[in-house]
């Protein structure tokens, strides 16, 4: 398998298991969203008292890249992206996040 394939295919289920264990629920987007810069779809689903469920759309990246420094992350994105990124006032809101794995796929389980 294409090894972007496999980071793309790591980060969702990564995703999902964070998501899940917070009691919410995660979905992938079909391609007009995707195209859209929206990858997954994250769902509040763990509070019975609200009557409309909070949404968050997610764009999601997966490096091997040195990204990390003291207090920032600097990831490059494309213009495209990042004007997806930054609308203003969006509902659902749009967030970009970034899994970070080692170069390694066989590195990819072990804790940091």
């Amino acid at each position: 398998m294409d090894i972007n394939i496999q980071k793309e295919e790591f980060s969702y289920a990564y995703i999902y298991a964070i998501v899940s264990t917070a009691g919410c629920a995660v979905q992938r987007t079909t391609t007009p969203l995707d195209r859209l810069g929206v990858d997954l779809i994250i769902t509040g689903v763990n509070n019975q008292d609200i009557i409309e469920f909070p949404l968050l759309y997610v764009q999601v990246k997966c490096t091997s890249r040195q990204v990390l420094t003291d207090n920032t992350i600097r990831y490059p994105l494309s213009v495209k992206n990042y004007e997806e990124l930054r609308i203003r006032d969006r509902y659902p809101p749009l967030i970009l996040i970034v899994v970070i794995v080692p170069d390694q796929v066989n590195d990819w389980l072990n804790p940091l």
